[in-house]
């Protein structure tokens, strides 16, 4: 049984929106001289403005867009998945860091202010490796080979002259998809 690609780049996309969601990007630590020292961690979501979602979600769509396309369309969305995978891996690998007022939000849930630190968790590397897959799944997408009919799919083997006529013959009590002069 071959894999198909498109299942490739949809796990990738799901793999992408759980580091996105549920795994912590940065590390904050906090000193106030007041309350304890302590730390907290920052998820990429919060710390992208929700943009490591919306990618692997729009890669998602495409996919699902796959499957009602034709070839062409196919190629078109798996440009669009390509960009949003790159989008993916930048943000991961090259990304921004949070802006202080989402640092401070975080600190300011555990204590009162003060000073604080911020370090890189391992989380948007994976995000940004998953990324490059995704665009690279995409790539093959773009530049597969259109894909064969599927076996018992066929055009149909004779014109219609009459639209009605299958209409008409069940009134008449015949089955329309029999040989002719087969009564139901």
């Amino acid at each position: 049984m071959r894999l198909d690609v498109r299942t490739l780049i949809a796990v990738g996309a799901l793999a992408g929106l759980g580091v996105a969601a549920l795994a912590d990007w940065w590390e904050v630590r906090w000193a106030d001289g007041v309350t304890p020292a302590g730390s907290a961690g920052i998820p990429g979501t919060a710390g992208s403005g929700g943009l490591a979602a919306i990618l692997p979600a729009v890669v998602l769509a495409a996919m699902l867009a796959t499957l009602t396309l034709g070839r062409g369309g196919r190629r078109v969305v798996g440009l669009v998945a390509l960009g949003a995978g790159l989008g993916m891996a930048w943000l991961g690998i090259a990304g921004p860091l949070p802006t202080p007022a989402v640092v401070e939000q975080h600190v300011a849930l555990a204590t009162l202010g003060g000073d604080w630190a911020l370090s890189v968790l391992g989380a948007p590397r994976a995000y940004g490796v998953i990324g490059l897959l995704v665009a690279a799944a995409s790539a093959l997408l773009v530049a597969r080979p259109p894909a064969k009919r599927a076996p018992g799919v066929r055009k149909a083997s004779g014109e219609v002259t009459d639209p009605l006529a299958s209409w008409k013959a069940m009134d008449d009590g015949q089955d329309p998809t029999d040989d002719e002069g087969v009564r139901a």
